[in-house]
Parts: C-alpha cells; sequence; structure tokens
C-alpha cells in the first residue's frame, strides 16, 4: 500500500504532497476506434449509442508537456484549503463560483462530515467544479506554481499513453482487483466506500506511474463537454465559459461500464455528490488562474449562435479576462432586464457589477441607447469591436 509522502500539517509541504508526475508532450491517441465503437454499438440498445457515440472519433492531439498528481486530491489536501479561507477568499473563486458560493452559502463540500468517507488519506469527495477549480488557485497561490485543473486528452494521455488496446491503465483486460469499483462478483466484492489513496498501486497504475484513474472518484475535467474531435482553441477550454464539464473516470460506486480511459461524463459546474474529486495538473501550455479582477464581468449572452458574442468570448478567453455569462434564451429574468434597460435584448451587453451582483455599478438611467452598437456607456458597453473592449475592460481594471 502507498501512502502520502509527508504528514499534512502546512501549506510548506503543499506541492511534496500534491505528488506530482511529469507527463511528456506528444501527439496522444484520444477516443474510442471504429471497430470499438462498432462491438459496443451491436452489443448494447440504442439507449446507449448517445453514451458511447460521445467518445468517438478517434483522432490525435498534439499535447504539451506537463504535469498531473499521482493520485486524487485528499481530505488532508482539501482540509488545508479549508483553514485558509478557502471558502471565505473571493480571489479563489471564478465569478460564477462567487456567485454559487453566496447563493448557497457553501462552506465544506458536500458529505464533508460523512463518517462514511472520512480520513486524511482519501480523496475529497461531494466537490463541486467550481470548488475544484477555487482549491487549484488556492494551490497555485500557496506552491508558485501554475496549477489547474487538466483537459480531459490530458488526462488521457496520461491514463493510457500510446496504448490503444486497452480500455484500462493497466494494459490488458479487464481486473475488479485493480481498482476501486462499484462492480463485484463472487472473488472482488464491492468496498462500498472510498479507500486510502495508493491502495491499488503500482498494479492498477498507469503507464507513467500515476494511480487509481479508474475507480475511486470521478474527477474533474477543465474541459466542457463539447463533441470530438478534440480542439482546444473552440472555447472548450475557456474557464469561464457556462458550459458543462467533463468528469473522467468511474468510481467506487459505478460498475464496469464506467471504468474505461475514454469514458466521458459531463455535468453542471455546480454538481456535486459523494463519487465528485478531481486530481490537479502543473505547467503545461494553458493560461495561469488569474487574479480576482476589482469587479465582476457579466456578459448578457445566449446558447444559440450569435456572431458577436463568439468574438467577444474569444477576446476574453485569450486575454485570460474573467467573466460571468448570463443566458437570456434560458433565464426569463436576465431578458426582461434587458428589455428594461434599453428596449431590447442586445447581444453582446457587458456590464461592469460589484462581485456577486449581475447590475452595473452605474446604473443606466437617462441615457440614449438609440445607438447602442461598438457604444461604451459607463459600466455598460455593447456589442464591441476589439479596441473598443479592451480599452473598456483597461479602464475597469480587468487588464492593465
Amino acid at each position: 500500500m502507498k501512502t502520502l509522502t509527508s504528514p499534512l500539517t502546512s501549506v510548506d509541504l503543499l506541492w511534496d504532497t500534491l505528488g506530482f508526475l511529469p507527463v511528456p508532450g506528444g501527439s496522444a491517441p484520444i477516443g474510442l476506434e471504429e471497430k470499438s465503437l462498432e462491438r459496443f454499438l451491436k452489443a448494447n440498445s440504442p439507449d446507449w449509442h448517445s453514451y458511447y457515440s460521445r467518445e468517438a472519433p478517434f483522432h490525435q492531439v498534439t499535447i504539451a508537456p506537463f504535469h498531473l498528481m499521482r493520485y486524487a486530491v485528499t481530505n488532508g489536501h482539501y482540509a488545508l484549503f479549508m483553514a485558509q479561507d478557502g471558502y471565505t477568499n473571493p480571489d479563489l473563486w471564478t465569478p460564477d463560483g462567487w456567485a454559487w458560493l453566496l447563493r448557497t452559502k457553501r462552506t465544506q463540500p458536500l458529505h464533508w462530515n460523512t463518517p462514511q468517507f472520512a480520513g486524511e488519506d482519501r480523496p475529497v469527495v461531494g466537490v463541486s467544479w467550481y470548488e475544484a477549480t477555487a482549491f487549484a488557485r488556492w494551490a497555485s497561490l500557496q506552491t508558485g506554481h501554475n496549477l489547474r485543473l487538466p483537459s480531459e486528452v490530458e488526462w488521457e494521455w496520461a491514463a493510457r499513453g500510446e496504448n490503444t488496446r486497452s480500455f484500462y491503465p493497466w494494459g490488458g483486460a479487464w481486473d475488479a482487483a485493480k481498482l476501486n469499483s462499484g462492480y463485484s462478483d463472487e472473488t472482488h466484492p464491492t468496498i462500498g466506500t472510498t479507500t486510502p489513496v495508493g491502495m491499488f498501486s503500482p498494479a492498477g497504475d498507469a503507464p507513467l506511474g500515476h494511480g487509481e484513474m479508474l475507480g475511486q472518484v470521478f474527477e474533474w475535467m477543465n474541459s466542457a463537454f463539447r463533441p470530438y474531435p478534440y480542439d482546444a482553441h473552440d472555447g472548450r477550454e475557456d474557464r469561464y465559459a457556462p458550459e458543462m464539464r467533463v468528469r473522467r473516470g468511474g468510481s467506487w460506486l459505478d460498475g464496469k461500464f464506467a471504468h474505461r480511459v475514454t469514458t466521458r461524463y459531463y455535468f453542471p459546474q455546480h454538481y456535486s455528490d459523494k463519487t465528485d474529486g478531481f486530481r490537479l495538473a502543473a505547467g503545461g501550455d494553458a493560461l495561469p488562474l488569474p487574479p480576482r479582477p476589482p469587479y465582476d464581468l457579466v456578459v448578457y449572452g445566449r446558447t444559440t449562435f450569435c456572431p458577436d458574442l463568439l468574438h467577444t468570448i474569444r477576446w476574453l478567453h485569450a486575454w485570460n479576462v474573467p467573466y460571468r455569462q448570463l443566458q437570456l434564451d434560458r433565464d426569463e429574468e436576465v431578458a426582461l432586464r434587458l428589455d428594461a434597460w434599453l428596449g431590447a435584448r442586445t447581444i453582446p451587453t457587458l456590464v461592469v457589477a460589484a462581485w456577486g451582483d449581475v447590475l452595473p455599478i452605474t446604473p443606466p438611467t437617462g441615457v440614449d441607447f438609440s445607438h447602442l452598437r461598438n457604444t461604451d456607456r459607463g459600466a455598460m458597453l455593447h456589442e464591441p469591436d476589439e479596441s473598443t473592449l479592451r480599452a473598456f475592460l483597461v479602464r475597469h481594471g480587468f487588464l492593465t
């Protein structure tokens, strides 16, 4: 059995106890090969087709070198985050995450006090994507490294390397003794909870030594769920997009069907349950998590295609500017608010607001809205071009 190398008594030991292993760059094989997909589709009812098809097509993705934790973040790691004002410091949270925290009054992970999951060396469970991202920001500040959630292709590359003939990190066939899952048979009864990290090493390790890539806890990815082929530049790695996020790896509760290195699940960013955890990546070519700006930048948008909105979001992502996006086609209150302000649902409208708020710091009263496009009106900006947006962000402290 492998255990943590150092006791978790101080943030000074954080980098060592997180336990990163290097992952080389390369051309990574990603997804389910066509012959495997055809076999799964034939063997299952049509209800399963969308489940397996989301893993196709099989393709190659170029990945920069990075580091990945050997095991998932533990209760011990997470307790340090909580003790260091993790739930009271807005600088650690995305704008949407902080608004969620204020709304829910969350002060700890779901199931934090559940005896079933207690133990310093067990993976933390019940964390939302918001909480996992806040932990990554905190850990970056503590260690001085660019720590973050991995992309789903980084995770898959570490989980299987170039071994495309197996669905499992250890290579070869399914082996219930090499992971903590909800699968059981006469010789492998299910454990029914998490275990201390390292119990399934080295037998269940991935090619580069990463342990428990399958089983234990589903792991949050930075990646938003979008169809394959994977494209890192299509917006799916934008930390502030209000899209569902990918989870990988299966859990202590799930059966054999969930435990493959190509399996993709996705849930809203606020979601958490007793199977959710995470591990961090370090370095690579991902942008570092930025410091919290003095205000929130609120983008009024929609989920349907809008080229002006698409351009605006791409600029914000390229400049690493945190923002909140409110969808008027999903929230009637948002739509009515724009009607009241502007007499029209102008997309995108950008608003500078207090942290956790959505109202402009300078109300748009007595302002002529007859000409809106590319117009900066104090704390509001409508359908901007690139230069107008940059000037607006500099003036309000989002860019220097």
